[in-house]
């Protein structure tokens, strides 16, 4: 590992290996969880303050930041408020020896996604970790992630409604508004699936469907309209839809289509 700056990792993360940064000031500390979290076959980088931690924003692909809260020049809690005001979804655990009851308050309240007080047992944080990452268990040796699907519609009524349809089917959904948000998301983290409405504000879906396949053409991406005679599906699919859903549609229907299109016809995930 290299210190003075540079941040630390572990190897090149496989494909799909939750990616988790450990920020804390000690080294010891931060060294000792961060090859732990390794051990438990998630790929760790380390950031020795505050400052390194947000350059890193600018420049990793982040599934999860574990931040101490005392840092010098900008605490954790500070740390906290400033990734929340750029990327609200992405989880933030904080950790931490002092003052319990009065940072855990301060925390939750701050927006983060879990809080823990030294020392802890390695199997809490990895409980936390697995909640915060739609984690279901362990397949071989690596952790078994559930399928992370983007859901972008406007109608956040429609839109909730989806999110837990595909929680209920095993999935890791995560909701957007619009198109814009769509796009921003999908850089600085990773999806299996997007499911984007066709008509939206700002961004309609099938210009976020044209981004989308210029970016990487290998996301399946499956539209959904109330007005398929606007949109019929054979436009959707000649613009490199993977999938069309007519609302209002199945549960059956959907659960149908994105196991044909992240599994394979026939095929079952790890946890079917």
């Amino acid at each position: 590992m290299q210190t003075g700056g540079i941040a630390e990792k572990t190897e090149t993360p496989t494909k799909g290996t939750p990616v988790i940064l450990v920020v804390d000031d000690e080294d010891r500390i931060r060294s000792l969880l961060m090859e732990t979290l390794s051990a438990l076959g998630y790929h760790a980088v380390g950031a020795k303050d505050a400052e390194e931690a947000l350059s890193l924003l600018e420049t990793e692909k982040l599934d999860l930041v574990i931040a101490d809260v005392r840092m010098p020049k900008i605490t954790g809690l500070s740390l906290l408020k400033s990734i929340k005001s750029r990327n609200p979804l992405l989880p933030v655990l904080i950790i931490t020896g002092y003052n319990f009851t009065y940072t855990k308050d301060q925390a939750m309240q701050g927006g983060a996604d879990g809080f823990l007080a030294k020392p802890f047992r390695i199997g809490k944080i990895e409980e936390l970790i697995r909640k915060a990452l739609g984690i279901k268990g362990i397949a071989g040796d690596k952790p078994y992630r559930l399928k992370k699907i983007l859901v972008v519609d406007d109608d956040e009524q429609l839109r909730d409604m989806l999110l837990e349809v595909l929680s209920s089917l095993d999935y890791f959904p995560i909701g957007v508004e619009h198109g814009e948000e769509a796009l921003s998301q999908l850089e600085i983290q990773d999806f299996d699936l997007v499911i984007s409405d066709i008509r939206m504000p700002k961004m309609n879906g099938m210009a976020l469907l044209k981004n989308i396949k210029k970016a990487d053409s290998e996301l399946p991406v499956v539209m959904i309209t109330g007005f398929p005679s606007t949109c019929p599906v054979q436009k959707a699919m000649q613009e490199g839809a993977d999938g069309y859903l007519a609302k209002p549609f199945r549960i059956e229907k959907i659960d149908e289509l994105m196991r044909d299109l992240l599994y394979g016809e026939g095929e079952k995930s790890p946890t079917a």
